[in-house]
């Protein structure tokens, strides 16, 4: 099995040159024979793969940033080849692996590529040029060029750099939409991150046969340099100065002399005609289907093995003690054996949770957006995974929720979804709370604004829609690969805080049920009441 290696030494920080050797010495290990092929000043790609017969390659892994891979795609696919890829991000913003949840580490990395995991991805057409993640045009273009910097250098360098930026008039045209003015800049994204920009296009899906067009309308000078700040952030979406919409073809025209750019390469001229090529380039990645909302996947050894290991652990620390002191209210085996058989339907990096929550939710939702408050549930529920925790945390509580009545008709949270939705955001289910005898809930209120619950609403209402996945790792590791991989106590945390209710500062991943009120100092939360359940059943 031979695998071509193409490799850009001058890219990012050359760490992957340091890593040359190693990288061969692994995949040599698994059987590939590696052919390293060396980019640099006047090396014709289109000659090379003119010279080279595809047959003889299991893949191409390439080693670069973006502008490299849309080099060799370019390359590849003028020459009629179509292996799949692997990527080493060693460029300097590396914007379309960074869709993929690669490792940080060289050595890591590599391990992908003795796998076969592949993920289907989109590409991209401007007439007939190739890219990857995104093209662009406008006044941001040519400085993105000529600097490592790109659009931060003028942010950077402030006011007066803005003020030599001249909107330009383009005309645009898809499927019935005609915008026909001027404009600062536009991007046509296939990811999610461009140019430094993390989350430029957080609605970008790289392979649902669609494009997520940007246009930066003209706009005053002030509420430019802001504009450039909130999409530093991904909050540039909501700008009146911003026109957003997705589609699978467009065409642009521009009678001024503007420089076009193809991930991060030289663009053509115009008029632009811009169409998306479905599923046109297989990516060797961790995971089969990284990142479709599939409902069953692959869970990594690796990615649970220290998660293991802990909890592991901390059953045999609990049963080394002495007898005497030794107390046990359940079977911890049967906790870790239902934690073990559910893992297959969890998923550490990637949502598998999607739309969840209907419209009948956010309807019932909105009719109680004025009663002033949102509510904080603990529980104390005997399920397998609260019981582990309990007994890491030494807390009775082990669960938090978030209603936005007090009658808990919109009792949400993460959690395991009860077999009937996958794991992530759902309401909660009665049946979750009342699995030991004495399983009950404590319901706290926090007075909260119109508006406030409003805007708490509209963020469950985007990880309903973006996705979701339940945190198991984090409830050990202390971290989260992704923005919406949560757990219980984290997405309350998470969502009080973006509204501007949380009173006590954590990372969200650290915080646990009962920092609600053991770090609720200045008793920001009013009790309302307990149920146990069992009462509940017995009145039923």
């Amino acid at each position: 099995m031979n695998i071509l290696l193409i490799y850009n030494p001058n890219a990012g920080n050359h760490i992957f040159k340091n890593n040359l050797d190693l990288i061969i010495e692994r995949l040599q290990a698994k059987g590939y024979l590696v052919s390293p092929f060396r980019l640099g000043k006047g090396i014709d790609l289109n000659e090379f793969f003119q010279r080279i017969n595809p047959e003889q390659y299991k893949k191409i892994l390439i080693a670069g940033g973006d502008g490299t891979i849309n080099q060799v795609l370019n390359a590849m696919l003028d020459n009629g080849m179509n292996l799949p890829i692997g990527i080493y991000p060693a460029g300097t913003a590396n914007g379309f692996a960074h869709n993929f949840n690669l490792p940080t580490s060289v050595d890591e990395i590599t391990d992908i590529y003795t796998r076969e995991n592949y993920t289907n991805v989109d590409i991209g057409k401007i007439n007939e040029r190739y890219f990857i993640n995104v093209a662009s045009l406008g006044c941001f273009v040519e400085v993105s060029q000529r600097t490592s910097f790109g659009i931060f250098s003028y942010y950077l360098r402030g006011i007066e750099e803005f003020q030599k930026l001249k909107p330009v008039r383009v005309r645009i045209e898809s499927n019935g939409f005609i915008f026909d003015d001027e404009a600062y800049f536009m991007l046509i994204m296939n990811g999610k991150s461009a140019g430094g920009f993390k989350n430029i296009a957080p609605l970008s899906v790289y392979n649902d046969g669609l494009l997520d067009i940007y246009i930066f309308k003209k706009c005053p000078l002030m509420d430019l340099m802001s504009l450039v700040g909130k999409a530093l952030k991904g909050e540039h979406d909501s700008s009146p100065y911003v026109i957003y919409f997705q589609s699978s073809k467009l065409t642009v025209k521009c009678d001024e002399n503007i420089g076009t750019d193809l991930d991060g390469e030289k663009g053509t001229g115009f008029p632009l005609n811009v169409r998306v090529l479905p599923s046109q380039l297989r990516i060797n990645t961790k995971f089969n289907k990284e990142d479709g909302f599939e409902s069953t996947r692959e869970f990594s050894f690796a990615d649970i093995k220290y998660a293991a290991e802990q909890i592991y652990n901390g059953v045999l620390g609990e049963m080394t003690k002495p007898f005497k002191d030794f107390k046990i209210d359940r079977n911890v085996i049967a906790d870790m054996l239902k934690i073990a058989a559910d893992l297959p339907r969890h998923n550490a990096l990637n949502y598998i949770n999607k739309g969840s929550l209907n419209d009948d939710y956010f309807k019932i939702a909105e009719e109680s957006l004025n009663d002033g408050y949102l509510y904080v549930v603990l529980s104390s529920t005997g399920s397998a995974a609260g019981e582990l925790i309990r007994k890491v945390t030494k807390k009775e509580y082990s669960h938090a929720s978030l209603s936005f009545d007090q009658e808990l008709r919109t009792i949400i949270s993460y959690n395991g979804g009860q077999n009937i939705y996958e794991p992530g955001l759902n309401q909660e289910m009665l049946e979750f709370f009342h699995q030991k005898e004495d399983a009950n809930i404590i319901i706290y209120k926090i007075k909260a604004t119109k508006e406030q619950k409003l805007l708490a609403l509209e963020e469950v209402r985007k990880i309903n829609s973006l996705g979701s996945s339940y945190n198991l790792l984090g409830l050990i590791l202390s971290y989260s690969p992704r923005e919406n991989i949560m757990f219980c106590s984290q997405f309350v945390y998470t969502i009080l805080k973006a509204v501007g209710l949380h009173y006590f500062d954590k990372k969200p991943e650290d915080v646990k049920p009962t920092d609600f009120i053991e770090l609720d100092y200045k008793r920001n939360l009013e009790y309302c009441s307990q149920i146990f359940f069992k009462d509940y059943y017995k009145k039923s």
